[in-house]
């Protein structure tokens, strides 16, 4: 009866500490390391979201966005495990897990929502400074001429004030002080826009909404203040403003302005850091849930190790009582059954556990076997340390891989490679680094040799050119480099080798540097260079040589013959030209009163500037025949007709503003003779191009039509210019001219119908073909 008893008892323990033991290793134990795995994972989740608030593109966003959606995905099998909470408690906090989880992944859409559009806001803004960019710019260029027709009008003032008389003087100062009037509104005009600018480019980086309608107060004065000025300027220029004042106020206010698109942006950035908030929230939240269950879970293992230790504390006694009154059968039992195995072997099962709990996986085990529950137990515990430590060795072995992977990347690279730690002592370099510091000697170099030793080394074996006669203050000098490092820099060796040496400083405080060998490139570099002078020395001595051509031969085709563009061949082409002819009147006369000496210098000098202004204003010059001038626009290039024709009516106004400064030049001289030119355009078909022979030729446009403008240069009065009908009707927009009526020419079976140019009611001389 007391063997039965003491069986019955056994069995009783067996079972009790069985299902607590089955429960811890079974339930607990792989819950409590769900939950842990899940918080890191969420925890994870929440570090990479505010990766969205820093992509540019929304490529990138995407590509962020899919790597979080991806992790949240993972987190299902953890989840899954809500059907086996038994307690109240843990079904509790386990819905509480869920929603957190759950309000996460709403925040986290909702943050790829808002990245998304203050992406767009981003791009809108972007689009809408350089339209304020591009408003300022017009606006500048519009308002900046009058500066540069003042400055003209100054240098003209300052250049004639000595000879002019009372009234002439009084006349020019008026017009200057004009000027300036007139100038003063369009400068501050054109402060106003700079300002403008400055302020809304100021608001794209404003903080906050307060700081953006603090600058639109002051902004909107200025916009206030530049269309009360955009009243006072010229006519020309008050409508070409106005347009750009509405560009501006477009930027300033309304829907589409930069303060509405700089508000919603902060906006949108200022929802985003709201919810990264809340997600960081709703993580330590999860976190303390999790912390709540794992908590749940150690209390069961550990009420159930109490509750085994009880339930042996409490067999034990009954067992001595047995043994006491049951005398040796009792004892035998006792001792040989409950003690030497169930107790035993629990109790080795329960410590184990406990270790394996605390993280030791390399704890002893109790051999599985028996057929029983305890050897049923020990082998589940044998399989779930298994699992742990085969996890664990993978996870080893995949860091080692790795770590070998990068080891025989950095080994086989063709550039010289070293790590040193904060202390300056190597970690890890490769035999490519060896052979660029030590060449043809074997150095083995080992882990923990200090930086200056390695250096110092190579200086004094004398690798080092820059180190010659000089090692200690080389070393200091590298040393202090070394320790703050920059821009790359290039290391010359002694055996003609340069090395490029590119260092930078680690997160914990070391330096990795990469040494290539960049010989082929410094080889290659000063062949070039000498290339390089030869070819310079080469265009030197052509440009000279196109120099002196130049004055021979009309720079145009002197530059298109160089350029390869013009060939010396006897053909020409029917293309419409504008012609123009002028030339001095009564020239002869003064010829025969002078001296042969003083003509020339006269002529020269007149033929010089009449040269200059030809080519400022694009024509091409096919000679000159004693005073005359012959010079065509529209070949070998051409602007267009209307271009042309402009371009030489132009050429002849400066022409004759030109001849008066000449004439007050020459009169100071001592020449009384009045210089006064005649010019003549006419726009026709003309045949162009080379005439002579293959030994000589020259560049130039003939044809009925030439004959007419030079007949209406001969039909004008001197310091008028004619101009044909075909002419007129291309500039009669640009340049006012009068009806002369119609004139007898040569050669025509028609009357030629004239027009004479106003030159003084011309409002404005172009100083410039552009």
């Amino acid at each position: 009866m007391f063997s039965l008893v003491a069986a019955v008892l056994g069995l009783y323990s067996l079972d009790q500490v069985g299902g607590a033991l089955k429960r811890i290793t079974e339930q607990r134990v792989p819950e409590a390391l769900s939950w842990l795995e899940l918080s890191r994972r969420v925890e994870s989740i929440v570090r990479a979201a505010p990766a969205l608030l820093v992509v540019k593109t929304d490529r990138v966003r995407e590509k962020v966005s899919s790597e979080i959606a991806s992790q949240i995905e993972q987190l299902e099998p953890y989840l899954r495990r809500k059907e086996s909470y038994n307690t109240i408690e843990d079904r509790e906090a386990t819905a509480d897990v869920l929603r957190l989880i759950a309000a996460l992944n709403d925040n986290l859409e909702r943050l790829n929502r808002l990245v998304s559009k203050r992406l767009a806001i981003v791009d809108l803004r972007e689009r809408r400074v350089r339209d304020l960019s591009r408003a300022n710019s017009i606006a500048q260029r519009m308002l900046s001429p009058g500066e540069r027709i003042l400055g003209a009008q100054m240098a003209d003032w300052s250049r004639r004030h000595e000879s002019a008389d009372a009234s002439q003087w009084s006349n020019k100062k008026a017009e200057l002080v004009d000027s300036i009037i007139n100038l003063i509104p369009q400068q501050r005009a054109a402060l106003l826009v700079d300002s403008i600018q400055n302020k809304l480019l100021e608001i794209t980086d404003a903080d906050s909404a307060e700081r953006i309608e603090v600058l639109i107060f002051p902004l909107k004065k200025s916009l206030q203040e530049l269309y009360e000025v955009s009243l006072v300027v010229s006519k020309g220029a008050k409508r070409r403003l106005a347009i750009q004042i509405a560009a501006l106020e477009e930027l300033t206010v309304g829907p589409k302005s930069l303060s509405t698109i700089r508000k919603d942006e902060l906006s949108v950035i200022t929802k985003a850091e709201n919810l990264l908030d809340i997600n960081v929230r709703l993580s330590k939240f999860l976190t303390n849930r999790v912390g709540f269950l794992v908590n749940n879970a150690n209390s069961d293992i550990d009420r159930a190790n109490l509750q085994a230790a009880a339930i042996q504390k409490l067999n034990r006694d009954i067992l001595i009582g047995i043994a006491v009154l049951s005398l040796v059968s009792s004892l035998l039992i006792g001792w040989l059954y409950v003690g030497r195995n169930l107790i035993a072997r629990i109790t080795a099962l329960s410590d184990s556990m406990l270790a394996i709990a605390g993280g030791n996986l390399r704890a002893p085990l109790p051999k599985p076997g028996g057929g029983d529950e305890i050897g049923r137990m020990a082998e589940s515990l044998v399989v779930f340390r298994d699992t742990a430590i085969e996890v664990e060795e993978n996870n080893l072995r995949d860091i080692e891989t790795a770590r070998r992977r990068l080891i025989d990347a950095i080994e086989n690279s063709s550039e010289g490679f070293v790590f040193f730690d904060p202390d300056d002592r190597l970690v890890l370099c490769n035999s490519r680094y060896k052979e660029l510091l030590y060449p043809d000697i074997d150095v083995d170099i080992q882990p923990g040799t200090p930086f200056e030793t390695i250096i110092r080394r190579a200086a004094e074996n004398g690798h080092i050119v820059d180190a010659e006669g000089r090692i200690e203050e080389w070393v200091t000098d590298r040393l202090a480099i070394h320790r703050n490092p920059g821009k790359p820099r290039i290391q010359r060796r002694k055996n003609g080798q340069w090395i490029l040496i590119t260092e930078r400083k680690t997160g914990d405080g070391g330096i990795v540097a990469i040494y290539s060998d960049i010989t082929d490139l410094k080889l290659r570099e000063e062949e070039l260079t000498t290339k390089s002078n030869a070819l310079k020395e080469t265009n030197t001595r052509l440009k000279n040589a196109q120099e002196q051509i130049s004055k021979y031969i009309d720079p145009h085709l002197t530059e298109k013959i160089f350029k390869g563009e013009f060939k010396a061949e006897l053909t020409h082409q029917r293309k419409k030209l504008t012609l123009f002819f002028s030339d001095i009147k009564d020239f002869t006369q003064f010829t025969d009163s002078s001296d042969p000496e003083d003509v020339a210098i006269l002529l020269n000098e007149y033929l010089g500037e009449m040269a200059k202004i030809v080519r400022k204003w694009g024509g091409t010059i096919p000679q000159f025949t004693g005073d005359s001038v012959y010079a065509i626009f529209g070949a070998p290039d051409s602007k267009g007709l209307r271009e042309d024709a402009l371009a030489c009516l132009r050429m002849a106004l400066e022409m004759q503003e030109k001849m008066k400064s000449l004439r007050e030049k020459w009169w100071n001289q001592g020449v009384q003779f009045p210089f006064q030119i005649r010019c003549g355009i006419h726009t026709g078909m003309a045949n162009v191009g080379n005439y002579g022979s293959e030994g000589f030729m020259e560049y130039s446009a003939i044809g009925l039509n030439t004959n007419l403008a030079s007949r209406l240069e001969q039909a004008c009065q001197p310091g008028e210019i004619f101009i044909s009908h075909a002419s007129w009707a291309l500039v009669k927009d640009d340049i006012p001219c009068e009806e002369v009526g119609t004139i007898e020419v040569k050669g025509f079976h028609y009357p030629i119908q004239t027009y004479r140019v106003l030159q003084d009611d011309v409002d404005t001389f172009p100083v410039s073909p552009n």
